[in-house]
């Protein structure tokens, strides 16, 4: 075989190794940022974490339009608002929880955080036990009603005053930071 042809072989295999590279590389970034887009395109943090919280409600909607039979289907949905809830809580618990701390609202941050972990702790309950177990349903209702009820007490009560008591250039810092957060667990 020529030499040319030799080398030109090795060429297109490293060509293809460096498309290969770029691409795995970039791939994950891409869907980051498509994770993390919604966040991105609302607005400011407390736009951001409402719309993540309208996107839960969402799963949850769709959740509970199962039965016994769609046992897959509901495990994928636990799935998606597990992995959901762990962006959201870390953005919450590494950025907004602190300040809120920072700025005399250490109580209800403390509150929140613990509410986090009861949270969690439902998704556990929900995986240790059958999705067409006739109790599993029931949970996710107990579980989604504890859940709204900390996301109004965030949304009506305590981020707005929050929101409302930092100046522009801070609300701007939370929300880049929190974005950071959750782009990198996206």
């Amino acid at each position: 075989m020529p030499h040319s042809q030799t080398g030109n072989g090795l060429g297109r295999i490293a060509a293809g190794a460096a498309i290969g590279l770029v691409a795995g590389l970039a791939i994950p970034q891409a869907k980051k940022l498509a994770m993390q887009g919604p966040s991105l395109a609302a607005g400011d943090w407390m736009d951001a974490l409402i719309a993540e919280h309208r996107m839960v409600e969402k799963l949850f909607d769709q959740l509970f339009k199962t039965d016994e039979g769609d046992m897959l289907k509901r495990e994928a949905l636990l799935t998606k608002i597990a992995y959901a809830l762990n962006k959201h809580a870390i953005e919450e618990e590494n950025v907004i929880y602190p300040a809120l701390s920072e700025h005399d609202y250490a109580d209800q941050s403390k509150h929140l955080a613990e509410e986090h972990l009861e949270a969690k702790t439902c998704v556990y309950d929900l995986r240790r036990i059958s999705s067409k177990d006739p109790r599993w349903i029931g949970r996710a209702r107990d579980f989604w009603t504890k859940l709204e009820a900390h996301v109004r007490e965030e949304e009506d009560e305590i981020f707005p005053r929050f929101r409302g008591s930092l100046s522009a250039d801070e609300n701007a810092t939370l929300t880049a930071m929190m974005n950071w957060e959750g782009l990198k667990v996206a």
